[in-house]
């Protein structure tokens, strides 16, 4: 479901940060505050009105910006965030007719996973890479690694999303099957009501450096 060179792409830009976008005047300066620290993948979630405006304006006014989009979760909405420029979708949880639909559309397709059967039901379907959701309220790193260690064989890749943050981003970093990893503290709702993208930027940069300095060590093993 999920194309091999979008994987790494994906792997390379190393975080993916959520954006829930409540007023469409922030669309674009907070991509642009995202590109500034560094991170060039965001997963725009469709939970407001403006969700879909939101990805077009991104879409033509910051190129450098790869767009996922998430919680796609009803018929249509793969079909149109694909039309609109996003690279990926991914979703909360696994549903196949929306599979499908985004199979049909050619959009990359991420479903999102919390056990070992929605695990081989992904499997099952054709997923190299599934959306650990909600990771952190899962039981964190401990439980990824207790659930996902018979399937450690399968080569699968995760994108852990849900309760990471600064501080425990290292322990999902230092996971050579994790990546990306999505963080939704980099642009929080409050900093986009205030609008303060010099704070998004210095949240983007201290991931990215974080995210960066594991891999290194990661790869080096």
């Amino acid at each position: 479901m999920m194309d091999n060179a979008i994987i790494k792409e994906l792997e390379k830009k190393l975080i993916v940060a959520v954006l829930v976008i409540d007023d469409i005047d922030t669309a674009v300066d907070s991509a642009k505050a995202l590109v500034a620290g560094g991170i060039t993948a965001i997963e725009l979630a469709l939970r407001t009105p403006v969700s879909y405006d939101a990805i077009e304006l991104i879409h033509k006014n910051v190129p450098e910006m790869m767009i996922g989009v998430g919680t796609v979760i009803k018929p249509g909405q793969a079909k149109k965030v694909k039309e609109l420029g996003a690279s990926f979708a991914v979703a909360p949880g696994l549903n196949p007719k929306i599979m499908q639909e985004a199979k049909e559309c050619g959009l990359p397709f991420a479903p999102g996973i919390s056990t070992a059967s929605e695990l081989e039901r992904a499997v099952e379907l054709g997923c190299n890479l599934v959306k650990l959701f909600p990771a952190e309220a899962l039981g964190g790193i401990k439980y990824f690694k207790a659930m996902t260690g018979p399937y450690k064989y399968l080569g699968l890749k995760y994108f852990p999303l849900g309760g990471v943050n600064e501080e425990n981003l290292p322990a999902w970093a230092s996971e050579k099957d994790i990546c990306p990893i999505g963080g939704s503290w980099i642009a929080k709702g409050n900093l986009l009501k205030e609008r303060n993208y010099s704070e998004i930027t210095n949240r983007a940069k201290k991931a990215i450096e974080i995210c960066k300095s594991i891999k290194e060590g990661v790869n080096n093993e």
